[in-house]
């Protein structure tokens, strides 16, 4: 949090020496004044934990920025902003006013539309996986982007969020440590930490998306764990949690009042109210609008074991990449998916032939598994 510091006669003499301020904190929010300040990104920040110093201008040559684990940096124009060591530590650029200074654009642009903005993904990175191809960033149409036209783009970047005219036209973009920017005529720019540039700087209309990319991107910067994202849609949704990890459920409908309930199965035939999820089994979230729920854990790397009753079982697979129904135990002999439209696609083993109607178990789905018999099911992630 933000530390008030008082310094008397005689410490201060005591300290006249100290070059720095030693940081404690997770994330260095600079940002010009306290008029400011985003109450979006401070919201953000204490639901991921991150501890966090707000620093003005005229305060970072009093800090080692190098001891945070990343830099925030606020859509203000920082005179300065040579003082600010974006490129050689993991940076959060929300900033397209000095954006060409550091080394990555010739210039910015900005973008309205006469309706709200949408935004193309590239769902390949850990940033932006498992979100829709198209998603609408504000909730207003008035708000505008910033984003790296191509024609004065550093090649090296990696653009993970496009303008939907131009999916050239770089919204989101990380650079990874070590790269190389280059810009013919330009001097080339050395990436020595993890960095992102988000457009989507007007943080007061951000839509559910935008703020679970902007959580992703941090928690990216930020390097903690393994995270994946399970895209939950108005109505009933099947899912699993694909890493090893416990959800406490009164947490989860606190942060996320769009979900009504989280139901597990009691091996009696009844679905009850859930107190907490736990990765292996199934669950179902109720929800009155579609929304993106991260979850956060470890992958999975040893054997997992799961007790199936005799019977109907709810489950799902620790695991981020898709399991063959071959791998199953003989006991299990029908397994059922809810699909899109609310209905289910049920696949029956047989004794001759195999498997009727297979699909692969995939990450983040729950199934119902009818067992002939108790078996404990014993499976590595693939």
């Amino acid at each position: 949090m933000k530390k008030i510091v008082l310094i008397m006669g005689g410490i201060l003499f005591f300290l006249s020496f100290v070059n720095a301020v030693s940081a404690s904190e997770d994330v260095a929010y600079v940002v010009t004044n306290h008029y400011n300040i985003k109450a979006e990104f401070i919201e953000i920040l204490d639901e991921l934990d991150l501890t966090y110093e707000i620093i003005y201008p005229n305060e970072i040559g009093d800090y080692d920025l190098f001891e945070f684990r990343l830099l925030l940096l606020n859509d203000d124009f920082f005179s300065n902003w040579a003082e600010i060591p974006i490129n050689d530590l993991p940076a959060m650029i929300v900033n397209g006013r000095n954006i060409d200074e550091w080394g990555w654009t010739k210039r910015v642009t900005t973008a309205s539309q006469s309706i709200p903005i949408h935004v193309d993904l590239d769902n390949s990175h850990e940033i932006t996986e498992n979100f829709p191809e198209n998603i609408q960033v504000y909730n207003d149409k008035d708000p505008n982007v910033y984003y790296l036209d191509k024609r004065d783009i550093y090649s090296g970047l990696n653009i993970i969020g496009m303008n939907t005219y131009d999916n050239e036209d770089a919204v989101i973009a990380f650079a990874e440590a070590g790269t190389v920017l280059t810009k013919q005529g330009m001097p080339d720019t050395h990436i020595n930490a993890n960095s992102v540039f988000f457009g989507i700087t007007e943080t007061e209309y951000w839509t559910e998306d935008t703020k679970q990319l902007f959580k992703n991107s941090l928690l990216w910067l930020a390097g903690g764990g393994d995270s994946f994202n399970l895209q939950i849609k108005e109505g009933q949704n099947l899912v699993s949690l694909p890493l090893i990890s416990t959800i406490d459920v009164d947490e989860l409908k606190n942060s996320n009042l769009e979900i009504l309930s989280i139901k597990e199965y009691d091996g009696s035939g009844e679905l009850v109210e859930a107190t907490e999820m736990h990765n292996n089994l199934g669950y179902f979230i109720e929800s009155t609008e579609n929304l993106t729920l991260r979850v956060d854990g470890e992958e999975a790397e040893e054997e997992q074991s799961v007790e199936l009753n005799e019977g109907l079982n709810l489950v799902g697979i620790t695991s981020l990449d898709n399991m063959l129904l071959d791998l199953l135990p003989s006991e299990v002999i029908e397994i059922s998916r809810r699909n899109d439209e609310g209905f289910y696609d049920i696949a029956t083993y047989y004794e001759v032939g195999g498997w009727y109607n297979a699909f692969e178990l995939e990450p983040g789905r729950g199934y119902w598994f009818k067992t002939n018999n108790e078996v404990t099911w014993e499976y590595f992630p693939v």
